[in-house]
């Protein structure tokens, strides 16, 4: 067996052991010009019925929308459009012809004639895992693409969620568009916002298990910056996922003795956090369990140590196997209330941390 999979056996013994124990950001969104249903081109097909109001208070306000398969949702942060304000959100009955891969019809915000004084943000929930190239698009008047929005993007619960932010409101949609433009909206929106303090997230934590004679320890210490108008976007950081087991057993005639340590150490710790608040429009998950905000992996660098030993009269038995390295990436959850951060990783815990806006 190589050494890569004898570590890779060691980590996922570890975590089926703990099974059994537990019971068997967006781009600046083109403009500032608002688009009233009455302005919209004919190339626009709209299901009136459908529109729904978005009061804006003191608070701020947000709203969804089915639109087709898919259902959408925008968002107002305190203090960016008038406390009073109604704006009306409609989606769009089909997409527009000018869009060549669309994945939804889209939607459309009339802001009643005043546009927001600051980033506001709109996002699209898609069935099933959309394509690797989806993102959210502004429209033009006739009815193509004006401009690709910088994109965060989530696959969870079997749906694709894409956020954005933008200064202004104009028919947007979502689509194919090459990793080229992508990048070039990412790029268009780091040097719009200027010094708009980027975010970090730390989270340290220990969760102890025992399980079938063995004790397990398992500490998570991550460290990421990224974000930009809001805490949405890609982050990169550095991240080590440790665990050490002990195992005593006396069944009388024999007496076992076990340690095992590894983990995975990422110093090139990537992952992407969507907006919560769109998150909580687009799922309409707006109490009790935090909302999940990024879902990941964990890899890189995996090390570990395995050592068994057995006596009984007159006999006695070893087993010693280390250091190796490799193995598989670890899945994470990532949940975002305010400040407050939990990272889950299933069959080892749940490990609490801040995310903190960072001036620079």
């Amino acid at each position: 067996m190589s050494r890569s999979r004898l570590f890779a056996a060691f980590l996922v013994l570890a975590l089926l052991l703990a099974g059994v124990g537990c019971d068997g950001e967006g781009g600046e969104g083109g403009g500032t010009e608002s688009t009233s249903a009455d302005e919209l081109p004919d190339g626009f097909v709209v299901d009136e019925e459908s529109a729904v109001e978005l009061a804006v208070t003191g608070d701020g306000g947000g709203v969804g929308v089915a639109t087709g398969d898919a259902y959408a949702a925008v968002y107002v942060p305190p203090g960016a459009a008038e406390d009073g304000a109604t704006w009306q959100v409609t989606p769009l009955a089909e997409a527009p012809e000018g869009v060549q891969y669309p994945l939804c019809p889209g939607v459309y915000v009339d802001t009643q004639g005043e546009d927001p004084t600051d980033w506001c943000s709109i996002g699209f929930s898609l069935p099933g895992e959309a394509s690797p190239n989806a993102t959210i698009v502004k429209l033009a008047d006739d009815g193509t693409v004006a401009e690709v929005v910088a994109t965060t993007r989530m696959d969870y619960g079997g749906r694709t969620f894409l956020t954005a932010y933008v200064q202004g409101f104009s028919p947007y949609t979502t689509s194919e568009e090459d990793q080229a433009a992508r990048d070039a909206a990412w790029v268009e929106q780091a040097q719009m916002k200027g010094q708009t303090p980027d975010w970090t997230i730390k989270v340290i934590g220990s969760e102890t298990q025992s399980v079938q004679g063995w004790e397990f320890i398992y500490d998570l210490d991550i460290f990421a910056s990224g974000g930009g108008v809001g805490m949405g976007g890609p982050y990169k950081g550095t991240c080590l996922l440790s665990m050490t087991g002990k195992y005593s057993e006396d069944l009388g005639i024999v007496q076992s003795l076990g340690d095992i340590s590894g983990g995975v150490r990422d110093e090139s710790f990537e992952f992407s956090v969507v907006d919560f608040e769109l998150v909580n429009l687009l799922t309409g998950e707006t109490g009790g369990e935090p909302t999940i905000c990024s879902s990941g992996y964990i890899s890189g660098e995996g090390f570990g140590n395995l050592n068994i030993s057995a006596t009984a009269p007159d006999v006695q038995g070893e087993y010693h196997s280390g250091p190796v390295s490799g193995g598989e990436p670890v899945r994470f959850q990532m949940r975002i209330t305010g400040e407050d951060v939990q990272v889950e990783i299933e069959n080892v815990g749940i490990f609490p941390g801040k995310i903190l806006r960072t001036a620079r």
